[in-house]
């Protein structure tokens, strides 16, 4: 059984997503303190940490930076949590090596799930850049809903097709989707 550390300040954030986790088979572990969550790591060794940006009393960032100096929880994956869209929040989990950036905002619960079973290799996710010249690539466009520029209505940047293995499904299975790899817009 996985065992996930939800380090989230906020109540309510840090309930559903225990109660979602607890339902998907991981053993759960939560605190909304930054030196509570420091402590249960060393004791009780996560396979994974769901770390607020805005906890109290050491944030997201300095737990993150604490455990990359330590030898035994270096390789523990921590992915940082906001309650909204920061690009200097996502600028800085990028320079420290988090293993993802989640927004609560703009990510359901499941998707947070999904997303830690990524990290932990459970899933396997692939981005592929499509071109719209690739045969049957306007079809699929066009078949997704999506207008065949191809450009995320959000912030302009580029779509990528986004291949998710669900394993619990078959090794066979993917869902497909089209993401914003800058702001992951999904639409």
């Amino acid at each position: 059984m996985r065992k996930i550390l939800i380090a989230i300040s906020n109540d309510f954030f840090r309930e559903t997503y225990s109660e979602v986790f607890l339902e998907k088979g991981f053993q759960v572990l939560k605190t909304k303190s930054g030196k509570e969550a420091l402590k249960l790591i060393k004791e009780e060794l996560p396979d994974i940490v769901l770390a607020d940006a805005a906890l109290s009393e050491m944030n997201g960032f300095e737990l993150l930076e604490s455990l990359k100096k330590e030898r035994g929880y270096e390789r523990i994956p921590i992915i940082i949590f906001s309650q909204i869209e920061k690009k200097e929040e996502r600028k800085k989990a990028i320079d420290l090596e988090a293993k993802d950036f989640i927004t609560a905002a703009s990510t359901t619960p499941l998707e947070v799930v999904r997303r830690v079973q990524i990290a932990l290799g459970e899933q396997k996710s692939y981005r592929i850049a499509i071109q719209k010249n690739f045969y049957n690539a306007k079809e699929l466009i066009t078949d997704y809903g999506l207008s065949y520029d191809l450009k995320c209505p959000k912030c302009g940047a580029d779509l990528i097709l986004y291949l998710i293995r669900d394993l619990s499904k078959g090794e066979d299975y993917f869902k497909i989707s089209f993401a914003c790899p800058e702001c992951e817009y999904l639409p």
